[in-house]
């Protein structure tokens, strides 16, 4: 349906089928879509992007002034977000806020529970509609590009954010550039994870937990050369080490301004479409590139002592799932590839087996099945940003016993290992 060519722009291939993917988002003014040019209808689906990567920022920012009774600051994130939805002809939703709440009223005479009412009325109506153009998006098809990963083509793309080291990148050989993609697109990937599981620890004061997300962090932004912003990480982490000393309200501030940067960092990235992989020249395969790394942990404190198996690409995870433990009496073994998982579970057999949702390497679903049809019968935990109900079914079929949704806090998962290692 469309391709996403170098600096972001959409290469339309199927005026009609995009136009029609688009209107099936029901707040959108179809009769604007419709009459769109191609060229038009480019910068429209970026600007979908672009509205869509900002709202939940833009949520935050307005609940966070109506729970602090900041009305001037509420009309202002309200006029911002309704700036937005214009730009994208979302003409019902705007409609809708005019209808029931004028932004620019007189700030003194504002009702408190009239607001309340509105806000808990709009917000959700704007969660789903939201939910449907990232599903439109997400949706429509891409056509790859023959030179969107040629080299000369992505370097100049990255050198135009500028948390980006330039001049480690400029100097980078073409075999390097591969791996450096992979990165930015494991930063890309991740950072949502990071950056709940970094603002609920702050919240809940778990000094233990910030001290691993902004370790995980801090490897994720040493490995893409975003040099400045390393440096920021670092001096917090030094400053954690020593935990009777923490300002919480310092750490609040510093969490808010980092995630913040480090989420237009994410958002940056994103609309460069950096592919991938870049191509790579074939190469005869080795069977000793195959390796199964597991790593152990938490030693077990006795013989007796159960064995939990956790699969996650993330090794940060693992730890967290350790610190929440504390002195549990088990031995925990992390493995970060879901098909070297499978390599082990052929000749070993866990007491639990804790998997992401998102394996790298393998479905998860799949995964679950595979583990099933080789007769291993450990009951599996799935951690999963969210659960539906049709992914519930469809995991509880292939045999999971249970699910943990991130960001994950230590009574949650002393709960759920508890209820399966009894």
């Amino acid at each position: 349906m469309y391709g996403k060519a170098v600096g972001g722009i959409y290469m339309i291939k199927d005026m009609e089928a995009t136009k029609k993917k688009l209107i099936s988002v029901s707040d959108l003014n179809a009769d604007l879509i419709n009459a769109m040019t191609e060229k038009q209808l480019q910068s429209y689906i970026q600007a979908l992007e672009v509205t869509a990567n900002t709202y939940p920022v833009q949520k935050e920012e307005l609940e966070s002034a109506f729970r602090t009774m900041d009305y001037a600051l509420v009309m202002q994130w309200l006029k911002i977000i309704l700036s937005s939805l214009e730009q994208v002809n979302a003409d019902n939703l705007v409609k809708e806020c005019e209808k029931h709440f004028d932004v620019n009223q007189d700030i003194e005479n504002i009702r408190h529970e009239k607001l309340r009412i509105f806000i808990e009325y709009y917000l959700p109506t704007l969660e789903l509609f939201f939910a449907d153009v990232n599903q439109a998006l997400d949706s429509l098809e891409e056509i790859e590009l023959k030179n969107e990963a040629q080299p000369e083509k992505i370097i100049p793309k990255l050198l135009t954010i500028s948390d980006l080291n330039a001049k480690k990148i400029e100097a980078m050989e073409e075999e390097e550039l591969d791996d450096y993609i992979e990165n930015l697109n494991y930063f890309h990937e991740n950072f949502h994870n990071q950056e709940q599981g970094l603002r609920s620890a702050v919240k809940i004061k778990h000094y233990a937990f910030v001290m691993q997300y902004l370790t995980g962090i801090e490897e994720s932004l040493g490995k893409i050369h975003a040099d400045g912003l390393l440096e920021d990480c670092q001096k917090q982490i030094e400053l954690l080490k020593d935990f009777n000393n923490i300002r919480q309200e310092k750490l609040e501030m510093f969490a808010k301004y980092f995630l913040s940067t480090l989420s237009m960092l994410a958002a940056d990235l994103k609309q460069l479409h950096l592919p991938k992989h870049m191509p790579k020249k074939a190469k005869k395969e080795s069977k000793d590139e195959i390796k199964i790394e597991i790593e152990i942990i938490a030693p077990g404190a006795s013989p007796d002592s159960k064995t939990i198996l956790i699969v996650n690409k993330m090794k940060i995870f693992m730890s967290s799932i350790k610190s929440a433990l504390g002195d549990a009496n088990h031995k925990i073994l992390g493995i970060t590839s879901g098909v070297a998982a499978l390599g082990y579970l052929r000749t070993s057999k866990p007491d639990l087996l804790i998997i992401d949702e998102e394996l790298p390497g393998i479905d998860s679903f799949t995964f679950t099945k595979t583990i099933r049809d080789m007769g291993q019968m450990t009951p599996i935990i799935v951690t999963t940003s969210k659960i539906t109900k049709e992914s519930a079914v469809k995991f509880t079929e292939a045999g999971v016993a249970d699910f943990i949704v991130k960001p994950i806090t230590p009574g949650d998962v002393q709960k759920k290992i508890a209820k399966h290692l009894p």
